[in-house]
């Protein structure tokens, strides 16, 4: 909807102010090059309106100051703060009152506003008020011209022989009716697919039936009908500028002067004076309905001096004249394909490195890289890999620790003096294929970083004591084979094969002879502050039960028991940092796993005061965890999914529903958004926007406390 707003604006403005140029040059115009070729550069404007192709001019819209601030990762949040990378920041935590312990703190207030739920964004309310205007606008003018059209037809009356023999002279072939009806006060040429001149049946008109005849020609010549429509159609679609609706009344104006101009300019002064007459005539009849889509010899009294002008001082269009027009053109034509460009203010780049430095050739390519997995956003022409680092879905019980084994180190693979970028997964500082391996080279070419080398899951590699580049490739499992390169920047794929086996042992040889680099993590893990002893199994938590009225102290290590009792696979998977209920203090959430990890819980560390409280909640809870807090909690059955976020008590916490459907089995028929009953559709686009926010880190447990 936003973009669809935002063309919007710039159709209107560019062409309001391809208007205002129109304007501001059209008495001009008018007097050295005529009428007709004024109106017909009102198309210009009219396309302009509605076309939405042109040349792009820039205009930046403010930046998001508070969307922004929402939607920052934490970790990029701490690191503009001078916080290391990874430790989740925690403010001034308002002591609560404990469980047991009597009043004396001040309690979190429970409606205090939150921005966890997915509001109605502004550009959804502009939208829907500019489609409601519009559909209203052009509806009731559809309906309208459909009634009168309708009741016009029905009274039509065939015309006497002498009028349908002056029609047929004039109309030379053209395929037009001609008819009276009593419905109507004066000319007028209607129909956009059957065109019908319709005569009142008394009146001047009939006095001087060729001038008349000769004029709803014009128009049915010209197609001024479907003109006519389409500026029906602009004015609909730009029902919000009144500068559109004083642009519908100059078209009008200027359709009939061209009109009787071509009518009057093979006249002499007596004839002429003699239609100037029939329109003064016609000043006393009432004008058509609105809406009602046709050219009439008489549009309005405020039309009729303008209109009497230009038959009296009718001249022909002088050679200055033409050049002018084609001048007006062509400077028109320039205009009508400016389109503003409305664009938001980048948001400076957020990167835990250190300032770019012009000497380091790699520098920017490493600050996207942390960027990426900051905001879990890849950019074009990173290596796939780096997925499993930017997908939440792959962070999940031990992957929990993967961001934290990327890194990197600068080598000269083949000794020509230019050190190459390589990246991998690091484990104990040696990469190969059980512990590590490398998935991208970076080496420069033209002074610029390029990916030279990108492995994945079944095509890994490897950097070999004795210099090669090691590879095991896989596309099944009794198809696999290993090669040995050297490097070569002077190759276009940057590798010569030296060797290639499929034998098994030689490629686990292979692969075994990785080298130990000393390579720098672009992500540094700590704990989450409040929370360090905790997750160090220094600090006991005091774990609340569900509907206990006292803590009891547990120790990080027992808490898999506290969730599966009898299993020897339940444990810690992971935690996350993340502020729960909008109080501007971070909450920590244990993920307890068990078999297949699965089937186990979580548990919700709140720090109160110099205390750690525990409460659990389980396993279909904190699905799809946000950083602002929500996450999507599904019923055992299936009857319901909910996104919620969570209000703390003096006993514990309870749930705040913002997004519901209802059903059975997973059928769902009953939708509501922040308690309101919601059509599907309206629940389905704000799922959409929930899912759009960034997820939450769930990191892996200390090894100490595992």
């Amino acid at each position: 909807m936003k973009a669809l707003v935002l063309t919007l604006l710039s159709l209107s403005l560019s062409g309001s102010l391809l208007c205002l140029l129109l304007l501001a040059v059209r008495p001009l115009l008018r007097r050295v090059g005529g009428t007709t070729a004024a109106y017909y550069l009102w198309l210009l404007v009219l396309l302009r309106l509605v076309v939405p192709v042109g040349v792009g001019v820039t205009v930046s819209l403010p930046e998001r100051g508070t969307e922004q601030a929402a939607s920052t990762p934490p970790a990029v949040e701490q690191e503009q703060m001078g916080t290391p990378a990874g430790t989740p920041a925690i403010g001034n935590t308002a002591a609560t009152v404990e469980p047991g312990e009597p009043d004396g703190a001040p309690e979190i207030n429970p409606t205090a506003p939150r921005t966890s739920a997915p509001a109605l964004e502004l550009w959804d309310v502009l939208g829907g008020v500019w489609l409601a205007g519009a559909a209203g606008y052009l509806g009731w003018h559809m309906a309208a011209g459909a009634v009168f059209t309708r009741r016009v037809r029905r009274s039509l009356l065939p015309p006497e022989p002498r009028e349908q023999a002056m029609l047929d002279a004039l109309a030379k072939g053209r395929r037009v009716r001609l008819a009276h009806s009593g419905l109507v006060d004066t000319p007028m040429l209607m129909g956009l697919l059957r065109p019908v001149i319709v005569l009142p049946n008394s009146g001047p008109t009939l006095d001087n039936l060729p001038a008349v005849l000769r004029h709803e020609l014009t128009h049915y010549r010209r197609r001024d009908l479907w003109y006519k429509a389409l500026l029906a159609l602009v004015t609909g679609i730009h029902w919000f500028n009144p500068l559109v609706h004083s642009m519908g009344r100059a078209v009008s104006l200027d359709c009939e002067r061209s009109c009787d101009r071509a009518v009057v300019k093979g006249l002499d002064a007596g004839e002429r004076r003699a239609y100037g007459d029939m329109l003064l005539a016609l000043a006393a009849r009432r004008r058509l309905p609105p809406g009602v889509t046709a050219t009439t010899l008489w549009e309005g009294k405020r039309q009729l001096k303008a209109r009497l002008l230009e038959i009296r001082d009718c001249k022909r269009v002088t050679g200055a004249g033409v050049c002018l027009m084609a001048a007006a053109v062509l400077l028109l034509g320039c205009c009508a394909c400016g389109l503003p460009d409305w664009r938001e203010a980048e948001p400076a780049p957020v990167s835990s490195s250190a300032p770019e430095s012009r000497e380091d050739p790699y520098a920017d390519l490493l600050a996207r890289y942390e960027r990426a997995i900051h905001t879990q956003q890849l950019d074009e022409g990173q290596p796939a890999l780096v997925a499993a680092v930017v997908n939440p879905d792959w962070i999940w019980g031990k992957l929990a620790g993967l961001r934290c084994g990327i890194g990197c180190v600068r080598m000269d693979l083949n000794g020509d003096g230019v050190e190459e970028l390589v990246l991998g997964w690091l484990d104990a500082e040696l990469w190969n294929m059980d512990e590590g391996y490398v998935f991208a080279i970076y080496t420069l070419v033209d002074g610029q970083p390029v990916l030279a080398v990108e492995g994945w899951e079944r095509n890994r590699y490897v950097v070999g004591e004795d210099g090669y580049l090691y590879n095991a490739g896989s596309s099944g499992a009794d198809q696999h084979q290993g090669n040995k390169y050297r490097f070569d920047p002077s190759r276009a794929d940057f590798l010569e094969l030296v060797e290639q086996t499929h034998d098994v042992e030689t490629e686990d040889r292979w692969m075994a002879s990785g080298t130990a680099i000393a390579a720098t993590p672009l992500w540094e893990e700590s704990l989450p502050a409040g929370f360090e002893g905790v997750l160090l199994g220094e600090e006991p938590i005091l774990y609340v039960a569900d509907g206990a009225e006292e803590s009891r102290p547990v120790y990080i290590g027992e808490v898999p028991a506290l969730f599966s009792p009898d299993s020897p696979y339940a444990a810690v998977g992971g935690w996350a940092a993340v502020d729960l209920d909008g109080d501007g203090a971070q909450e920590t959430v244990l993920q307890i796993t068990d078999v297949g990890n699965d089937i186990g819980g979580y548990l919700i560390l709140r720090r109160k005061g110099d205390r750690v409280y525990g409460y659990p909640s389980g396993w279909r809870t904190f699905w799809s965890l946000k950083t602002d807090g929500t996450f999507l909690c599904s019923e055992w059955a299936g009857t319901k999914e909910s996104i919620v976020s969570l209000r703390f008590t003096d006993g514990g916490y309870e749930q705040v529903e913002h997004l519901t459907a209802e059903g059975e089995q997973f059928i769902f028929t009953s939708f509501t958004v922040e308690g309101r009953r919601v059509t599907e559709e309206e629940w389905q686009a704000a799922w959409d926007a929930q899912e759009q926010k960034p997820d939450a880190w769930w990191y892996a447990l200390p090894e100490k406390t595992e």
